[in-house]
């Protein structure tokens, strides 16, 4: 079953990475080596490759998945990544999933890499994405410098026990590749209950999901008949007399752990086509980047003449993560990823940009009071976020992180700071159409597309899929009126530095927040007000009172830090973010409310879920929003999160998290309380 929220929080641990004679790398824990002594990169390719037919198999497929079972040192998977850029593809995506409980540090990692000096250039992609060890999913993308996105490889490492994380995978798995260590040094690898998930997970189209594995134990082969895997004995690699190849032939009944009012969407699985993304700002344009990496062509419609014009068009935003004290949260373990996500893709748009996107200052969260101390604490001990991602430090450490005298200990995000939405926004839009100055008020679907009208009744665009990310005029459209959009209005204060300011060096945030100066300003905001939802962007103005309200905020925890009452000119700026009633964002297909009504009407009673059909959606009509205050952070995994369920191809986070952001979570919790 899903892991509970002790698990989630217990740091991962370490598998003791030693060196056998003829420097092959071991694990101490389990007294086992990572690949064969007769060579690794061959038994890779004899074994997993050849054992599942690759490179043949996925020669006539768009797409193809692959699902490793002890990712080790990654050298499967290299030599998975070098037969498909040797295949050149054109236009089709590996998804390699790979499931380790006990992953190497990077350096260690680094260290083992080294050993294949051929596959030089593949190690260096893989080691510039690799994250440190964190309990949970991570979706990276490995380049190959030179190589383009065409490449078209996802990685995806699910860092802990199998059972626990193929029980929160959701995907169609192509090839398996069984390669944790011995069944009898490590027996939780080779379980019944991992069994049952490979065929859960596993498919009978055209010959069935293969599989392979060194293992010829008779256990093994008799736990992947139990789950409906025909399996045979070949030559083994080296030393090793046999091996198993197996397809798998269907038959064995598992549990469905998605609730059917989560069912995927129907998707184009593997297949190109156009989105139109309505909303240029930071939700729509993170959608397009995750499209457009995956062959897509995207049009951004905005009802403003520039890109990030409203909520996401402040001169600075903080990047700062959200993190909850509890380790089985939905919003906390959901901003943990969403932090992970960011930075990296930061980093990748940052190498393509000439332009000045974001100052990596560093970000501190002040602990003001013994209450978010002992939050802060929590958080900690619930190892929410990594080293080197976050470290709790006293007093002197904040003022010396910070450059001036700080009487807090706090959080400490080194890849944290500030940047430029606006810029960030372009950037992500770089591949797209765009349509600005265009109200796309109308949506119509016929003959398999949708219809984009203006006012005045004029098509602009038509697509395969439409895209909401709009914030409050995501729920303007008679599809989606029943979304519960809350509306904050927010303003920032722009404000010069002080004696006492113009030293600061990193974001300073404890509710409040302020940057350190750039061009001569400080940011510091923000307010975050109840407002009305029926208003538009030109309806909101900045004024002197809630710039008041900024600077004194930050001097009743900092006395004296700012000047009271004095900004610089552009001094302010308000906007209306969007939010949901439980904070978190609203990410995926969505749910046709008619048929969610009447489908479901008697959930409230326990009904096995057999008894209720899959969800009805709007055909290809997904939403983006209610991503509040922390968009610059949330937006990016959560297009990742759209692209996913448009595409078919497997979630990028766990199960709990992805149905945690499904739109009809709302009409389900209703339904539940009998309010509908």
């Amino acid at each position: 079953m899903p892991e509970n929220g002790a698990q989630r929080g217990r740091p991962l641990a370490s598998p003791g990475l030693v060196w056998a004679p003829g420097r092959v790398p071991m694990s101490s824990r389990f007294s086992d080596i990572y690949y064969s002594r007769d060579g690794g990169l061959e038994e890779a390719r004899h074994v997993f490759l050849g054992g599942c037919g690759l490179p043949g198999t996925w020669r006539n497929d768009e797409s193809f998945t692959v699902c490793e079972l002890g990712f080790g040192t990654g050298l499967n998977f290299l030599a998975t990544w070098e037969a498909w850029r040797r295949a050149r593809f054109k236009n089709a995506r590996l998804h390699y999933i790979a499931v380790e409980g006990f992953p190497l540090l990077q350096s260690e990692l680094s260290e083992a890499l080294l050993e294949w000096p051929q596959l030089r250039a593949a190690v260096r992609g893989l080691m510039r994405v690799y994250p440190q060890p964190q309990r949970g999913f991570h979706r990276v993308f490995p380049k190959i410098r030179g190589d383009d996105d065409s490449s078209g490889v996802t990685l995806t490492l699910l860092f802990g026990n199998a059972h626990e994380m193929l029980s929160q995978l959701e995907a169609r798995i192509d090839a398996w590749f069984l390669d944790g260590f011995s069944p009898d040094k490590n027996p939780d690898m080779w379980s019944a209950e991992v069994f049952t998930q490979l065929a859960r997970l596993s498919h009978t189209l055209n010959g069935g999901t293969r599989l392979a594995t060194y293992s010829a134990a008779n256990s093994v082969r008799e736990g992947l008949a139990t789950a409906g895997f025909e399996s045979v004995k070949t030559p083994g690699f080296g030393h090793k007399r046999e091996m198993i190849r197996a397809h798998f032939r269907g038959g064995a009944k598992t549990e469905p752990l998605l609730q059917p009012w989560f069912a995927r969407p129907p998707s184009a699985h593997g297949t190109r086509g156009h989105a139109a993304i309505i909303g240029a700002g930071i939700a729509g344009t993170s959608t397009a980047l995750a499209l457009n990496r995956r062959g897509w062509r995207t049009t951004l419609i905005d009802r403003r003449e520039v890109i990030a014009a409203e909520t996401s068009g402040n001169p600075m935003g903080i990047l700062v993560p959200r993190l909850t004290a509890a380790a089985n949260a939905h919003d906390g373990r959901f901003y943990a990823a969403a932090w992970r996500f960011v930075l990296d893709m930061l980093e990748d748009i940052s190498e393509s940009s000439s332009t000045m996107l974001r100052d990596r200052c560093g970000a501190l969260q002040l602990a003001t009071d013994d209450t978010e101390t002992a939050r802060q604490k929590s958080i900690m001990d619930a190892a929410m976020l990594p080293e080197p991602l976050l470290f709790q430090v006293n007093s002197k450490e904040v003022s010396d992180i910070a450059g001036c005298a700080l009487p807090y200990g706090g959080l400490y995000f080194p890849q944290g700071g500030w940047l430029r939405p606006r810029a960030v926004c372009a950037a992500l839009a770089q591949k797209s159409n765009t349509l600005l100055g265009v109200d796309a008020v109308s949506l119509t679907h016929s003959g398999g597309l949708w219809q984009v009208a203006d006012g005045a009744g004029r098509v602009q665009t038509q697509a395969d899929v439409v895209i909401l990310a709009n914030g409050l005029g995501s729920g303007a459209v008679p599809h989606t009126a029943w979304l519960p959009l809350v509306a904050r209005r927010g303003q920032i204060s722009m404000t010069p530095p002080t004696e006492m300011s113009a030293s600061l060096r990193a974001v300073l945030s404890f509710g409040p927040y302020i940057t350190p100066p750039y061009h001569g300003a400080h940011c510091v905001g923000a307010t975050f007000d109840a407002a009305d939802a029926t208003q538009t962007f030109g309806d909101i103005t900045a004024n002197d009172a809630d710039d008041v309200r900024n600077i004194a905020a930050i001097n009743a925890v900092l006395p004296n830090m700012l000047e009271e009452q004095r900004t610089v000119a552009p001094h302010h700026r308000a906007a209306i973010r969007c939010t949901s009633p439980d904070h978190l964002p609203i990410a995926g297909p969505v749910p046709d409310q008619g048929a969610y009504l009447r489908d479901f009407a008697e959930m409230r009673h326990g009904h096995p879920w057999a008894k209720y059909p899959e969800a009805a959606y709007q055909a290809g009509l997904y939403v983006l929003t209610a991503l509040g205050s922390r968009g610059l952070t949330a937006a990016p995994m959560a297009g990742e999160i759209l692209a996913a369920h448009i595409t078919g191809e497997p979630w990028p986070l766990e199960r709990d998290l992805m149905t945690a952001l499904h739109p009809g979570r709302f009409l389900m919790r209703d339904l539940k309380r009998r309010e509908v």
